[in-house]
């Protein structure tokens, strides 16, 4: 008799245990996580038809999801540092290519819109064995709309000397894009247009060639090349895709095609773009086809 009533003890204290599980389990239900997905690498194809020559990158980050390393076939070596304060940026990277070593210094003067009024920029180079030398000490301003769209920069080969201008970026912005781009360097004149898509603007095509942020090509200001990088800082985004650019340059009042280009982009099952394709003919006038710009990405996975 002691034996059945042991036995039915031991049946309910295992029907309670199993319902205090399946409580658990419904006040207590396991959360799926969030998902980010950060920019790994932007690959261009080897062979250039003409552009202002760009290097594949990947990028690599902290914890926090911070930048601290952009590595390309050129280099050995890139260290970046990164520090945020509420009034500026300072950025300061180490590069290594062959018996060269390179040092860039950048600040951005922010403010309370986190937009960047100001850039200031130096480079020095260090050859194995020899002592460093400043190649570079640079300086850019910047004026944006009332709706918060970059609409012009003015860069100064010489921080401090205003009779060092020497490049003069202005745009026009229809709808929340970017339609024409006028710049001014030297005695040579460009006019970039652009026509857009209705879809939401894909952020890792900004490094596509002849891109908005990246039409300049200033050699020797690493500000200009990594633009699309530290675009989040540089007023709103495009609200759209880039499908068709058109370019000119202007010498003297003659006018010459300085580039006829289309865009295809290919998003994956998480709308992240993977590439953009580009047709047409290039600023050197020479046609090319399937010109692919390919994006991967790390995941991270959030829990709370």
């Amino acid at each position: 008799m002691k034996s059945v009533i042991y036995c039915l003890y031991t049946i309910l204290f295992l029907f309670f245990i199993a319902s205090c599980s399946d409580n658990v389990k419904l006040y207590h239900p396991i959360e799926e996580p969030e998902v980010k997905w950060l920019l790994k690498t932007v690959e261009y194809p080897e062979e250039n038809p003409g552009f202002t020559t760009r290097y594949s990158q990947t990028f690599f980050y902290t914890d926090d999801e911070q930048v601290t390393k952009i590595t390309n076939p050129s280099t050995t070596d890139s260290l970046l540092k990164m520090d945020y304060k509420p009034s500026k940026i300072s950025l300061s990277r180490i590069t290594k290519s062959s018996s060269t070593t390179t040092y860039d210094s950048l600040i951005l003067k922010l403010n309370d819109k986190m937009q960047t009024e100001y850039a200031l920029h130096v480079t020095y180079r260090q050859q194995e064995g020899k002592d460093k030398t400043k190649s570079n000490d640079d300086s850019t301003t910047f004026v944006y709309d009332a709706a918060g769209y970059l609409i012009q920069f003015d860069r100064y080969s010489y921080t401090g000397n205003n009779s060092s201008l020497s490049h003069t970026e202005t745009h026009t912005i229809v709808d929340g894009n970017i339609t024409e781009i006028n710049i001014i360097s030297g005695r040579t004149s460009y006019k970039y247009t652009y026509t857009y898509d209705d879809k939401e603007h894909a952020i890792p095509a900004e490094y596509c060639y002849e891109m908005p942020l990246n039409v300049s090509g200033l050699s020797g200001c690493w500000l200009f090349t990594n633009m699309p990088f530290l675009s989040e800082y540089f007023g709103k985004r495009n609200k759209n895709n880039v499908i068709h650019m058109t370019g000119e340059r202007i010498i003297n009042e003659a006018i010459t095609p300085h580039g006829d280009i289309s865009y295809k982009y290919t998003f994956d099952e998480n709308n992240l773009v993977t590439q953009v394709e580009m047709s047409g003919i290039s600023r050197s006038e020479t046609k090319f086809e399937n010109f692919t710009t390919s994006f991967s990405y790390y995941k991270k996975e959030i829990y709370w």
